[in-house]
């Protein structure tokens, strides 16, 4: 196991384009050891992993092992004590969102290095590059460029949050079949379409909805933080249930599998569709449509 995350691991840092499939089974050996050994033995794997992501790529290779060594391990402990499905999804995606923040802490402190900052300024280089090639003028002013970045510097923690559940699932997706296999027993995650958010959300968005009518958030304040992070990840939880009520209406109606997929897909560069999606979640939150369809003869 360790010489195949050695090699996924030198894949991953040093050849372009297929660096992203290396980082995406870079999990597999953790996942296969700890699934189906205790966990001393896979701690030792995680410990010779770090000391040869040293040796391989350097001390900017450590995090790399540490990260995913330590989701690896985490799943796959839960695999081998034959866990749900979406407990092993949850665990994993905490435990790598714990790893992202603990690094970019890492980074800000030790390196000094402002991601804000360097969105920022690639961000204001890309506006004008691309004003000049088509040969007109910026279309933005300052102020709106320095907003844009302004808002997104506050919304990196839900932009974390995001970005760990995503990545795990893409791993999920791609190392389960793997594992299947290799013979690891594991209950598979239940079909989409039997998702079903707690109902909470739908009051703690009503919640946050009302105390922004009352209190106004203002740029630079910690509500303004709290706010565009709390309804980021609350709006994202609606869209994923009016999502999952698609999948589920789709399969009741026996309709083709690829057009609840198409509408997903559709439903990213599409924000009418998006906004539609995240209705039917809260519409599905608050009433149980499910429930009723699946009561009508």
């Amino acid at each position: 196991m360790l010489a195949i995350f050695t090699v996924l691991l030198l894949i991953s840092v040093y050849v372009p384009i297929i660096s992203i499939v290396g980082a995406l089974f870079l999990l597999l050996p953790f996942l296969i050891y700890s699934g189906k050994y205790p966990a001393g033995p896979s701690f030792m794997l995680l410990a010779g992993a770090i000391a040869v992501a040293f040796i391989a790529g350097g001390i900017v290779s450590v995090p790399v092992a540490v990260m995913y060594g330590t989701t690896g391990l985490m799943m796959g402990m839960l695999i081998r004590k034959r866990s749900d499905g979406w407990m092993v999804y949850m665990a994993g995606s905490l435990v790598f969102l714990v790893n992202i923040i603990i690094q970019y802490v890492g980074a800000v402190v030790l390196l000094d290095i402002s991601f804000v900052d360097q969105f920022g300024s690639a961000l204001k280089q890309s506006i004008v590059e691309t004003s000049n090639i088509l040969g007109q003028e910026v279309p933005y002013t300052e102020d709106e460029i320095n907003a844009v970045i302004e808002y997104i510097g506050a919304l990196l923690p839900a932009i974390f949050v995001v970005s760990a559940f995503i990545a795990v699932l893409l791993m999920i997706t791609v190392n389960y079949p793997v594992l299947k296999r290799l013979g690891v027993k594991m209950k598979p995650l239940n079909p989409f379409r039997t998702v079903q958010l707690p109902r909470a959300i739908l009051w703690y968005y009503l919640f946050f909805m009302v105390g922004a009518l009352l209190v106004k958030p203002e740029s630079g304040t910690t509500w303004y933080d709290i706010y565009v992070n709390v309804m980021f990840i609350l709006q994202a939880c609606l869209y994923i249930q009016g999502l999952s009520f698609v999948f589920f209406f789709a399969h009741s109606k026996k309709w083709p599998k690829a057009i609840p997929v198409i509408l997903a897909v559709l439903s990213i560069p599409l924000v009418p569709l998006l906004y539609l999606i995240r209705l039917l979640g809260i519409i599905d939150l608050g009433f149980d449509l499910r429930r009723r369809m699946q009561k009508k003869p």
